[in-house]
């Protein structure tokens, strides 16, 4: 079948794949294609209902903010703190007797600081936020188009239902945590961050990798792939292409993938959805021991060290005036 790339505009007889529905079990299936130059993994058609793929049970829409008040609360914001800041030994050691979220976890690597303007793309109700709130950050901002409402999620702490082209005002830290697989046109999302990015700001995309081994390994079961509402699986390649054409330079990448990529796949092998009838996720603990989950997280983390991780996170600035945008891949 020949296509053309949305990320490169490769017009070529791309390798296809027959993919299925599977978080809900619906089984509808969908065409993908494989770009035979950037290797981004991109669905064929996007699907005129594809809101019906996102209905009440879609995880997302049910994360509550965190408790703010209380002692164990009070050290989770310490925690949290020196995690997302890299600073603090009270934090930092906390951290290593109740580690923190994967995602505070990769914000200590830009790493914050408490006078940061931060905006959080594709949020959700804003559940991360909350953490960020607790942790003692005040300037931040929520935005997901796909909101009934706008909500104040905490006193002063609002996220809107809007598009990210409609945000007023400049931010240093804007973070896409597992949107941007969600884009059919990634380029513009970037053009939009870029045009609200203050002077020396980051942007933090996340998101899974059609360049992983949890993909060769197990192919149509791989869990995220997750068709059709990953409608873009993005390569380093891919990546870097979109991000030049944005006026940005990627300056550092690393993997986080979990024992979830194993987790999920292994579910989906067994014909089993990661959402049944009534909303509920299946009980990890009557399909896996505790050694066979200890198991998958030891390989995910000897996985994400090597780059073949199934998630990748990606830091992104603007480039120095007169300077040619050069990606820096680290790990």
């Amino acid at each position: 079948m020949t296509a053309t790339c949305r990320i490169c505009t490769t017009s070529d007889r791309h390798e296809t794949f027959l993919l299925r529905e599977r978080m809900f079990g619906w089984g509808d299936t969908f065409t993908y294609f494989k770009c035979s130059h950037c290797g981004c993994l991109q669905i064929l058609t996007v699907p005129a209902d594809l809101e019906r793929y996102y209905p009440p049970n879609y995880y997302s829409f049910h994360l509550q903010p965190v408790p703010q008040s209380g002692w164990k609360p009070r050290l989770a914001a310490i925690r949290d703190f020196g995690v997302a800041t890299n600073s603090g030994l009270i934090g930092r050691a906390l951290a290593k007797y109740s580690p923190a979220r994967l995602e505070i976890i990769g914000l200590g690597r830009v790493p914050l600081r408490r006078e940061m303007k931060i905006l959080d793309v594709g949020c959700g109700r804003g559940q991360l936020l909350t953490i960020l709130h607790r942790a003692g950050f005040s300037h931040l901002l929520g935005v997901d188009p796909y909101l009934k409402e706008d909500i104040e999620v905490l006193p002063g702490l609002r996220v809107l239902k809007q598009d990210l082209t409609n945000v007023d005002g400049v931010f240093d830290f804007i973070m896409l945590h597992h949107v941007f697989e969600h884009i059919e046109d990634g380029l513009a999302l970037l053009k939009a961050c870029r045009q609200r990015l203050a002077r020396n700001g980051l942007i933090m995309l996340r998101f899974p990798t059609a360049t992983g081994e949890a993909w060769e390994r197990y192919g149509e079961h791989w869990v995220q792939l997750d068709p059709p509402r990953h409608l873009v699986l993005h390569t380093a390649k891919s990546l870097e292409h979109l991000t030049k054409q944005a006026g940005l330079q990627v300056i550092r990448t690393w993997y986080d993938s979990t024992e979830f990529q194993f987790i999920g796949s292994e579910l989906y092998l067994k014909n089993l959805p990661l959402v049944d009838s009534e909303g509920q996720a299946p009980r990890i603990e009557d399909h896996f021991t505790p050694e066979q989950v200890r198991r998958f997280a030891h390989e995910a983390a000897a996985l994400n060290s090597r780059g073949r991780g199934d998630q990748m996170v990606a830091l992104l600035t603007t480039p120095p005036l007169g300077s040619k945008p050069v990606a820096t891949l680290s790990k």
